[in-house]
């Protein structure tokens, strides 16, 4: 008889837990993409790169800067900090580059940095 009521009890939990999460419309957020990882938070990253994998350890994205041509004192901060531009990808005032994840932060900061993205694709 006891058992019964065990079993009874565990139903009506897991039926009213079953209308709790049905209306808070709960999601499960993964929590393993750059915007939980990189350690900032700056306008200047977009989504995209937010959304990349937790343990991405570089990041192939466009850069915008505040002026071109670069001048050889952002050329040597973004080499210390690792970044590589391919430099027959520039369009206007943005470029290709190869970002570590562990400068992405750093490199937000930088005021010769306008926007860190990764172009989407509308389907």
């Amino acid at each position: 008889m006891r058992k019964d009521y065990i079993a009874i009890f565990l139903v009506v939990v897991a039926i009213i837990l079953g209308i709790i999460f049905y209306f808070n419309g709960f999601k499960a957020e993964n929590k393993n993409v750059l915007k939980y990882t990189a350690g900032c938070s700056s306008e200047k990253i977009d989504a995209s790169v937010y959304g990349l994998r937790g343990d991405t350890s570089r990041i192939g994205a466009f850069i915008s800067f505040a002026e071109v041509p670069l001048s050889g004192d952002v050329r040597t901060q973004l080499t210390e900090l690792g970044v590589a531009l391919k430099e027959d990808t520039w369009i206007f005032d943005y470029a290709i580059a190869e970002i570590p994840t562990e400068s992405l932060c750093i490199l937000a900061e930088r005021d010769f940095v306008k926007g860190i993205f990764i172009p989407q694709t509308n389907n």
